[in-house]
């Protein structure tokens, strides 16, 4: 259950991106983001979105999904693993 709210809100936070990055150039963070045209955000779930114009984290920094914020590499929350129980089938 838990799992599938986080896959709800990394949904919800991936589509509020996409939705900020169709409008006019965006206004990035000047110390935790650059502009870049073309690229990958990378994010501290692991994964790397390719986009295009857009806000990128800065080297040393992810994005985290949860907050949609550049936060330093370091201070990524970990992500639960999910649990498979056997007897259950």
């Amino acid at each position: 259950m838990r799992t599938s709210i986080e896959r709800v809100c990394i949904l919800l936070v991936l589509l509020a991106l996409a939705t900020r990055m169709t409008t006019a150039a965006p206004q990035c963070d000047p110390i935790y983001e650059e502009f870049t045209d073309d690229g990958c955000d990378d994010n501290c779930q692991g994964s790397c979105i390719p986009m295009k114009d857009f806000c990128a984290c800065r080297i040393g920094y992810k994005r985290d999904l949860i907050s949609a914020k550049c936060i330093a590499a370091d201070q990524c929350t970990p992500v639960p693993e999910s649990i498979t129980l056997s007897c259950l089938g």
